[in-house]
């Protein structure tokens, strides 16, 4: 009996706002953003703890300053301005890669993990046309072409057209 009842669908809230979020989130590099933020956000925990770590820490909690509000610049520049994204994520790496000896080893290599991780894949991100539109219309069109022949005799349509 319990097996075979099933659970009330939950309705998730706003589902037209969720849906506009889920489309703005896949035109950009969304998580190579947010892993810069992060990593940024690391970066200026200690040195925006009280005022006596800061005073201790010297001119190392004024460059994890500097490179922590870069890294969190850098990652809203790939949200809002994707097609810059080889030059943002350059130099957020070169940032990153310099928190280690700038800061405290890169906010302990937790904040410069996540700056280096998200400049790879900020730079590796590329867009895709269509999205899963594509695929459906490509399905569309080359069906009846399949169908009628359109020359290969072997039918699959896997072969390069001319």
């Amino acid at each position: 009996m319990l097996l075979s009842s099933r659970r009330p669908a939950v309705r998730l809230p706003w589902p037209e706002r969720r849906a506009a979020f889920r489309g703005w989130r896949r035109t950009r590099p969304f998580w190579a953003g947010l892993l810069l933020i992060l990593g940024g956000a690391e970066l200026l925990l200690v040195p925006l703890s009280p005022l006596t770590v800061l005073i201790n820490l010297g001119l190392g909690g004024l460059a994890a300053i500097g490179i922590g509000l870069a890294l969190i610049v850098a990652g809203l520049f790939l949200w809002l301005r994707p097609a810059a994204h080889h030059y943002v994520s350059l130099h957020a790496l070169i940032l990153s890669v310099l928190s280690f000896a700038a800061t405290n080893l890169g906010g302990f290599l937790v904040g410069m993990g996540l700056g280096i991780a998200g400049s790879a894949m900020g730079f590796g991100w590329t867009v895709v046309e269509g999205g899963e539109e594509r695929t459906g219309s490509n399905a569309a069109e080359s069906g009846p072409e399949a169908e009628s022949g359109s020359g290969s005799g072997s039918g699959s349509g896997s072969g390069p057209r001319g």
